[in-house]
């Protein structure tokens, strides 16, 4: 190899040099001199015999370069193996604009075929400058027109991820490069289908690259149209493989920013079956509630309370389960909820609230809906929610001083405490349901709450 690299520093120069505009076949124009050559050079370039091959090659490329485009095509084998392993940067340099002046005398010998046009492209990516882009790009665009339907599945690839590269520069915008990707698609979808095609694992894995940038860098879930295309992407995949569950794990977290679709409800159902999660839970209870089918929430919130671990989301869970049960006026289920969520998180100032509210709306369950026995629930009504002013947010504080706002003009007065020989202040255990010990209140004051206790 260090032989190689000198027979090519000396040689640059010279090679460089030629810039002849024809294309003769043949050395002075005899098919003698110049197969001798050709062959000698060929079997050198077939051992990887480079420096041995150079000065034969160059005699060809300099003298017949219209002989045969295999010529060119060998050049440039070369002289990328002297780019990549020289450190020398300004011979680097050298070989990368030798490397160029070969790509551009064989599209002038031999025409713009689509592959020397990509290789060219591809090396003004790796080895050009910025202001290179928009040639490399050109030269891309040329390689898939030529071939069309058939298109090189590398050439595909590179073309696409330079565009993601460019949006905002020059005329590539997020559309065009959408309508590429829609255009370029098509292709691969086409190769794919032919079970015979020699490139049929590069076409999929170019497939799955370009599916990937398109959802990553493009995609708008907001729109009805990329949500579409999200879906027809994804769930061929998932089609593939329904019950793997890194593909059904990859689909869902693609389209999840999608429409509530019974696609959604299929992949979590199955996500939350074979991996379940607090996450996995509240989605797909939320889609539950939202339909109005409170029961499968319900039955889906219990066994997801049962796995959980973490104390923080069990409590979650339990206060949704206690709301459910509330929203069926089962209050004392609804209740124990509240209170389960307590348990594992004290602070979590909407159960007070909520069991405040459940004492609220209990005065026609303990009483006549007037009169002391209906009365009298306020006062444990108020421990709670007390408890919730004093636990919680600015919202949660605002909404429990608002109901106690609202009914404590429904409070006993100091005549039916005295007629029912109680005294303010005074310890009283409210009967019926809730049975709960709470302290005697009157209208207009008396009596601090008493303290919430934790079960």
């Amino acid at each position: 190899m260090k032989k190689f690299f000198l027979v090519f520093g000396f040689a640059i120069a010279a090679l460089g040099s030629v810039t002849a505009q024809t294309c003769p076949r043949y050395i002075d124009g005899d098919s003698a001199k110049t197969t001798a050559p050709y062959s000698i050079y060929r079997e050198f370039f077939k051992k990887n015999l480079y420096s041995e091959a150079y000065t034969h090659w160059k005699n060809i490329y300099n003298n017949a370069p219209g002989f045969r485009k295999q010529t060119f095509l060998d050049g440039g084998v070369m002289y990328t193996a002297l780019i990549q392993n020289t450190t020398d940067n300004d011979l680097r340099q050298k070989y990368v604009d030798t490397l160029f002046q070969i790509y551009n005398k064989q599209i002038q010998c031999h025409g713009e075929d689509e592959y020397v046009l990509g290789k060219k492209a591809i090396d003004l990516l790796k080895y050009g400058k910025n202001s290179d882009i928009p040639e490399a790009r050109k030269a891309l665009e040329k390689s898939l027109k030529i071939t069309g339907d058939n298109a090189f599945p590398y050439y595909i690839q590179t073309y696409f991820k330079l565009l993601v590269t460019q949006v905002g520069k020059d005329d590539v915008t997020a559309d065009f490069v959408k309508g590429k990707y829609t255009e370029l698609s098509a292709i691969i979808d086409k190769n794919i289908s032919n079970p015979n095609n020699k490139q049929l694992q590069a076409y999929k894995e170019v497939k799955a690259l370009l599916d990937d940038l398109y959802t990553q860098k493009f995609a708008d879930k907001s729109d009805p149209t990329d949500c579409a295309k999200l879906l027809e992407i994804y769930m061929k995949k998932y089609k593939e493989n329904p019950n793997d569950l890194a593909t059904i794990t990859a689909v869902y977290t693609k389209t999840k920013g999608c429409a509530d679709s019974a696609t959604n409800v299929e992949l979590l159902k199955k996500l939350n079956v074979m991996d379940p999660s607090y996450s996995y839970a509240i989605r797909l209870g939320s889609i539950y509630m939202k339909n109005k089918q409170f029961d499968s929430a319900y039955v889906l919130y219990e066994n997801a309370v049962a796995k959980e671990k973490d104390s923080l989301r069990k409590a979650d869970l339990y206060f949704i389960m206690a709301s459910l049960k509330a929203d069926k006026n089962d209050f004392p289920a609804a209740r124990d909820f509240a209170k389960q969520a307590l348990v594992s998180n004290p602070t979590l100032s909407k159960a007070y609230l909520l069991i405040g509210n459940l004492y609220l709306g209990s005065g026609k369950l303990c009483g006549p809906g007037t009169g002391f026995q209906s009365q009298i629930v306020l006062w444990p009504a108020f421990d709670y929610l007390k408890k919730a002013i004093e636990m919680g947010d600015a919202e949660i504080k605002a909404e429990a001083e608002k109901m106690i706002a609202s009914y404590k003009q429904y409070l006993p007065t100091k005549a039916d405490i005295t007629a029912k020989k109680l005294t303010v202040g005074a310890p009283y255990t409210v009967k019926c349901w809730i049975n709960e010990e709470t302290t005697v209140q009157i209208k207009g004051g008396g009596a601090a709450p008493t303290p919430v206790k934790k079960n």
